[in-house]
Protein backbone atom coordinates (compact mmCIF):
# COMPACT_ATOMS: atom_id res chain seq x y z
CA UNK A 1 0.00 0.00 0.00
CA UNK A 2 1.57 3.74 -0.90
CA UNK A 3 0.07 6.79 0.48
CA UNK A 4 0.65 10.59 -0.22
CA UNK A 5 0.17 13.20 2.33
CA UNK A 6 -0.24 16.19 1.03
CA UNK A 7 -1.64 19.78 1.79
CA UNK A 8 -4.19 22.05 -0.13
CA UNK A 9 -5.52 24.98 -0.39
CA UNK A 10 -9.26 25.86 -0.96
CA UNK A 11 -10.04 28.70 -3.60
CA UNK A 12 -11.83 30.79 -1.34
CA UNK A 13 -9.14 29.60 1.98
CA UNK A 14 -6.30 31.10 2.73
CA UNK A 15 -5.65 28.43 4.83
CA UNK A 16 -3.77 24.87 4.30
CA UNK A 17 -5.56 21.69 4.66
CA UNK A 18 -4.23 18.63 5.53
CA UNK A 19 -5.29 14.99 2.96
CA UNK A 20 -4.12 11.53 2.66
CA UNK A 21 -4.38 10.07 -1.28
CA UNK A 22 -3.95 6.56 -1.80
CA UNK A 23 -1.67 5.21 -4.52
CA UNK A 24 -4.95 3.53 -6.20
CA UNK A 25 -8.28 5.45 -5.87
CA UNK A 26 -9.64 2.25 -6.85
CA UNK A 27 -8.27 0.16 -4.33
CA UNK A 28 -11.19 -0.38 -1.98
CA UNK A 29 -8.48 -1.09 1.46
CA UNK A 30 -6.50 2.40 0.89
CA UNK A 31 -9.30 4.62 -0.04
CA UNK A 32 -10.53 3.51 2.91
CA UNK A 33 -8.08 3.24 4.77
CA UNK A 34 -7.19 7.31 4.26
CA UNK A 35 -10.79 8.03 4.23
CA UNK A 36 -11.02 6.98 8.15
CA UNK A 37 -8.05 8.89 9.06
CA UNK A 38 -9.05 12.28 7.12
CA UNK A 39 -12.19 11.83 8.82
CA UNK A 40 -12.21 14.23 11.45
CA UNK A 41 -15.85 15.10 11.79
CA UNK A 42 -15.60 18.56 11.82
CA UNK A 43 -13.27 18.78 14.76
CA UNK A 44 -10.32 20.70 15.57
CA UNK A 45 -6.87 19.20 13.86
CA UNK A 46 -5.96 19.15 17.72
CA UNK A 47 -9.09 17.48 19.23
CA UNK A 48 -8.29 15.01 15.91
CA UNK A 49 -4.73 15.01 16.67
CA UNK A 50 -5.72 13.77 20.32
CA UNK A 51 -8.53 11.09 18.55
CA UNK A 52 -6.15 9.78 16.43
CA UNK A 53 -3.38 9.51 19.25
CA UNK A 54 -5.99 7.48 21.29
CA UNK A 55 -6.01 4.91 18.41
CA UNK A 56 -2.61 4.48 18.21
CA UNK A 57 -2.65 3.41 21.47
CA UNK A 58 -5.22 1.12 21.29
CA UNK A 59 -4.03 -0.52 17.99
CA UNK A 60 -0.31 -0.57 19.84
CA UNK A 61 -1.47 -2.28 22.66
CA UNK A 62 -0.94 -5.69 22.93
CA UNK A 63 -3.47 -6.44 26.13
CA UNK A 64 -6.30 -4.77 23.73
CA UNK A 65 -7.95 -7.84 21.68
CA UNK A 66 -11.24 -5.68 20.70
CA UNK A 67 -11.45 -2.38 20.94
CA UNK A 68 -14.13 0.21 18.99
CA UNK A 69 -12.08 3.20 17.25
CA UNK A 70 -14.36 4.51 14.93
CA UNK A 71 -14.43 7.66 13.87
CA UNK A 72 -17.82 9.96 12.86
CA UNK A 73 -18.30 8.26 9.45
CA UNK A 74 -16.59 4.86 9.89
CA UNK A 75 -16.70 1.92 11.77
CA UNK A 76 -12.94 0.46 12.93
CA UNK A 77 -13.34 -2.47 15.13
CA UNK A 78 -10.24 -3.97 16.42
CA UNK A 79 -10.38 -7.72 16.76
CA UNK A 80 -7.08 -9.57 18.14
CA UNK A 81 -5.10 -8.57 15.41
CA UNK A 82 -7.08 -7.47 12.38
CA UNK A 83 -9.07 -4.02 12.41
CA UNK A 84 -12.78 -3.84 10.12
CA UNK A 85 -13.28 -0.52 8.66
CA UNK A 86 -16.31 0.28 6.91
CA UNK A 87 -18.46 3.16 5.70
CA UNK A 88 -21.31 4.00 8.08
CA UNK A 89 -23.55 5.03 5.22
CA UNK A 90 -22.83 1.59 2.86
CA UNK A 91 -22.77 -1.00 4.69
CA UNK A 92 -20.50 -2.64 1.34
CA UNK A 93 -17.68 -0.44 1.95
CA UNK A 94 -15.85 -3.00 4.53
CA UNK A 95 -12.08 -3.96 5.01
CA UNK A 96 -10.17 -5.78 6.62
CA UNK A 97 -6.59 -4.48 7.15
CA UNK A 98 -3.79 -5.85 9.70
CA UNK A 99 -3.63 -4.07 13.04
CA UNK A 100 0.07 -3.03 12.11
CA UNK A 101 -0.54 -1.65 8.76
CA UNK A 102 -3.43 0.20 10.22
CA UNK A 103 -0.77 1.61 13.60
CA UNK A 104 1.98 1.99 10.74
CA UNK A 105 0.10 4.37 8.44
CA UNK A 106 -1.83 6.29 11.62
CA UNK A 107 1.39 7.11 13.16
CA UNK A 108 2.84 8.78 9.96
CA UNK A 109 -0.19 10.16 9.61
CA UNK A 110 0.14 11.98 13.05
CA UNK A 111 3.69 12.79 12.56
CA UNK A 112 2.94 14.72 9.43
CA UNK A 113 -0.36 16.15 11.07
CA UNK A 114 1.65 17.45 13.96
CA UNK A 115 4.04 19.48 11.39
CA UNK A 116 3.94 22.96 10.36
CA UNK A 117 1.63 22.63 7.26
CA UNK A 118 3.84 23.38 4.37
CA UNK A 119 2.25 24.46 1.12
CA UNK A 120 3.11 22.24 -1.79
CA UNK A 121 4.97 19.48 0.68
CA UNK A 122 4.22 16.04 -0.26
CA UNK A 123 5.30 13.14 2.20
CA UNK A 124 4.91 8.98 0.03
CA UNK A 125 4.21 6.50 2.83
CA UNK A 126 4.83 2.30 1.66
CA UNK A 127 3.07 0.05 3.72
CA UNK A 128 4.33 -3.34 2.77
Amino acid sequence: MIFTFCYFKLPDSDSLHATILPNRIEDDMESLIASYLVDNGGASLKSHIEYLKGCLRALESPSTYEADISSNSYSAEIRNDGVRLSFLYDEFQSIKVSRTKLQDITKAWILFLEREPIAGYIETMRIA
